[in-house]
């Protein structure tokens, strides 16, 4: 495993956190506990009344793999322009930017995905072949930038290449762009090159020249024609994200012919590419958004085991089509994100990458240059990331967790390689709740901190155990306020969820 920056450790030690499947749980009854203090300062202590009962129990491993520690469970996807516009160049790198992505993946090389759209509207000149103009050239120049920023990490990439292009020109533009990603970043930097995007949108005359109507089977025949000239290069795809392709997706595979090193999906809970679009808030948190998005994808993990490859959603975002305004950079995505991961972890995908495009409503990262450096700011979904990242670092394993269903309150739990045992609850209600947790074994006392914000709506303020991520440096800056819970004797903690928050408590085994 390559070397990673120290920070990632630092932070998984600093995070109070915990992960499993994810379902709503109901809040418990009112009752008065002795010795209760509410969440605040550091040092804050509650001693859990001895009449509470569990509501949420705590049980062992789900029959879900660890999450890896070859490669980080969590990543960030964008375009292949995007990358050197938040990363700097090789000369002045930004180092905030590398701390935000090193951030999300404590224990494990980062595993960052480029292309997109973008994997089809680049490439490398040809001499002796004209560029269209929507086509957008790669650099030995941009190589070198993305070189230094993997190198930085510690990490690797999967780099998307045209496929849309390829049949036209006998596969060249792909063979171009396969040998020039290897010879300027770096073989050894690079995990896979996604062949094409999304192929569902392809025009027809790309895929069949117009003929037929098996749209999957010429699809087909379009990747592994390209595919046998790269001389075996390791090639991720089909990258689709429609309904119909995602649960035809043994098909697909099938008649792609071609051994992947990875199979590759895209995920988007919510639509917003027709004016007719009507999205709220609460879409965030229907049982299609969590639940129903985990389970459109555990077919296609089946379906990418029987073909020998595991499957990773290497484009996830809360909204289709760039995002919505008050809705993408809002508190309520960070709470989405924060459950959707462990739901597609408990679906067997292999990982997630969190899409991200400059210039986009659904941007999560901006960075900007000046003369006195570089600086950074987050959307309030990073901090989503941010919290699941330090409650599942590498080498977790999801636990069973079990309760009764209510509206507006969801858990999920993990144990991560220390030992410890994380448990989160967000309550994405108008009221705070207080919730009885019992994990078998657990007896001591237990620390919570709080993923928070003013509302739903916000899209300023968010904070993460009380502290925020500082512009200057990228990592998250001030002194944890952690609230300290006592069990009663029956090993119930009483854990206080406050409206529109997610509450995180580690417990020591």
């Amino acid at each position: 495993m390559m070397s990673r920056l120290p920070l990632a450790a630092r932070l998984a030690a600093l995070l109070a956190a915990g992960a499993a499947c994810v379902a709503p749980v109901p809040a418990a009854s009112a009752r008065a506990t002795t010795g209760l203090r509410l969440p605040g300062a550091g040092g804050a202590t509650v001693r859990t009344a001895a009449a509470e009962r569990a509501i949420v129990q705590v049980g062992g491993p789900a029959a879900v793999p660890p999450t890896s520690t070859a490669e980080g469970f969590l990543g960030i996807s964008t375009s292949l322009s995007t990358i050197s516009v938040l990363s700097g160049p090789a000369a002045d790198p930004d180092t905030p930017f590398i701390h935000l992505l090193a951030n999300l993946s404590p224990g494990a090389p980062f595993l960052l995905r480029m292309g997109g759209v973008s994997a089809d509207t680049s490439w490398w000149p040809i001499p002796g072949m004209k560029m269209p103009r929507y086509i957008t050239a790669l650099t030995p120049r941009w190589a070198s930038d993305l070189r230094a920023l993997l190198t930085a990490l510690g990490g690797k990439a999967i780099l998307g290449v045209n496929l849309e292009e390829g049949p036209r020109l006998d596969s060249s533009i792909a063979r171009a762009e396969i040998a020039g990603f290897n010879r300027y970043v770096g073989a050894d930097l690079i995990g896979a090159f996604e062949l094409g995007n999304e192929p569902e949108f392809y025009p027809l005359s790309v895929v069949n020249g117009g003929r037929g109507h098996d749209t999957f089977a010429a699809y087909g025949r379009l990747f592994s024609q390209v595919a046998a000239q790269l001389g075996g290069a390791p090639l991720a795809g089909p990258g689709v994200v429609g309904t119909k392709w995602l649960a035809q997706l043994g098909t697909v595979l099938r008649d792609m012919r071609t051994h992947l090193t990875l199979a590759t999906v895209h995920a988007y809970p919510m639509k917003n590419c027709s004016r007719l679009a009507h999205l709220l808030m609460s879409g965030f948190f229907t049982r299609a958004a969590i639940r129903g998005l985990a389970d459109s994808i555990r077919g296609a993990v089946k379906a990418a085991a029987a073909h020998g490859v595991p499957l990773r959603v290497d484009e996830l975002n809360g909204i289709t089509c760039g995002g919505k305004a008050g809705l993408s950079n809002s508190f309520g995505e960070a709470l989405w994100a924060l459950n959707a991961l462990p739901a597609l972890w408990h679906a067997g995908v292999q990982g997630v990458n969190f899409q991200t495009v400059d210039g986009h409503l659904n941007q999560m990262i901006t960075a900007r240059h000046s003369a006195s450096g570089w600086r950074v700011s987050v959307e309030p979904v990073y901090y989503g990331l941010l919290a699941f990242a330090g409650v599942a670092p590498a080498g977790s394993r999801l636990l069973r967790i079990s309760s009764s269903t209510a509206d507006h309150l969801y858990r999920f739990a993990v144990r991560a390689p220390d030992g410890s045992e994380r448990v989160v609850l967000t309550n994405v209600g108008a009221a705070a709740r207080t919730v009885g947790v019992r994990a078998a074994g657990a007896r001591g006392a237990g620390s919570v901190s709080l993923l928070s914000a003013r509302s739903l709506g916000a899209t300023r303020g968010t904070t993460l155990d009380g502290r925020r991520v500082s512009t200057r440096t990228g990592q998250l800056t001030g002194t944890p306020r952690l609230t300290r819970v006592i069990p009663n004797a029956t090993g119930v903690y009483a854990v206080r969820v406050p409206a529109h928050a997610a509450a995180i408590l580690t417990l020591a085994r």
